[in-house]
């Protein structure tokens, strides 16, 4: 019974980078909708500078937030000697991905949204 619960070190690599890539992809559709949204949201800025800082700082945040959470437990494994498992941990993340990215652009193809 106990043996049924034990999950293996490239299982439990592949569930934890399926999970970051699900947060990824929430921050990205968050992110998305602030961009949809920034004239409703914070008024038409216009040709004041502020716009374009605060896009800039929203890409470099959001250039932190994704390496953070894509390939973070990788480089964690890696500083841990874990090379092997560091390699697969960014091999399923990108994976995770691609494999997400190809079903939304599908789903996007088929239904024409």
């Amino acid at each position: 019974m106990m043996s049924d619960i034990i999950i293996t070190m490239k299982d439990k690599i592949a569930v934890s980078s399926l999970i970051n890539t699900i947060g990824t992809i929430a921050y990205i559709f968050l992110v998305s909708q602030i961009m949809n949204n920034g004239e409703e949201l914070f008024g038409n800025m216009g040709n004041s500078f502020i716009g374009p800082f605060a896009f800039l700082l929203l890409f470099v945040l959001s250039a932190a937030a994704v390496g953070g959470l894509l390939f973070g437990p990788a480089i964690y494994l890696f500083l841990e000697g874990k090379k092997k498992d560091s390699i697969k941990s960014a091999v399923y993340s990108i994976g995770w991905l691609m494999l997400i990215t190809i079903v939304v652009f599908l789903g996007l193809v088929l239904f024409k949204v």
